[in-house]
């Protein structure tokens, strides 16, 4: 698994010329509410759902099709694995960005082979988050810094070493 991570530069010709549509799934209300002020800062992003579970966020990303669905890992309902494994399965079009606490290279690894473009750590700052979404809207993976994709590869490599 090549992962090719690229983000945008700062002087905005990472921007998209229409209004960029997003789901939040995160079962912390003030969490949800810390990324929505964020991501609306944005004059291009603009939040049309918000889920506390799995089954909520599956649920409104069929119905709404955002370009882009912001995911927690760990919610109730479904694993977040699964969250993304149905969101890639139900709405194909629609970008998935982890937002999580877990930075250990198995979460990461499985989040991307389950089809989640960006892993973002919640430790990030805000600017980070805007970069992981614009960044797999442009076609990029995006992993937060302390992420690289050698130490996933690494990682995945090590799983297959005994065979």
């Amino acid at each position: 698994m090549m992962l090719s991570l690229q983000a945008p530069d700062k002087q905005g010709s990472g921007k998209t010329s229409q209004m960029v549509k997003v789901v939040l799934a995160d079962d912390h209300k003030v969490v949800r509410h810390g990324i929505r002020m964020v991501l609306e800062a944005e004059s291009d992003f603009r939040v049309v759902g918000e889920a506390s579970d799995s089954i909520q966020a599956t649920n409104l990303v069929e119905s709404l099709a955002p370009d882009v669905l912001v995911t927690d890992l760990s919610m109730d309902g479904m694993s977040g694995f699964e969250v993304i494994t149905r969101v890639r399965q139900r709405s194909p079009k629609t970008l998935i960005v982890v937002l999580s606490m877990h930075d250990n290279a198995a979460y990461v690894l499985k989040a991307l082979q389950c089809g989640a473009k960006g892993y973002v750590l919640k430790d990030a700052g805000p600017d980070e988050l805007t970069c992981a979404v614009r960044a797999v809207l442009t076609g990029a993976t995006y992993l937060s810094p302390p992420l690289s994709a050698e130490r996933i590869e690494a990682y995945r490599q090590s799983l297959y070493a005994g065979d």
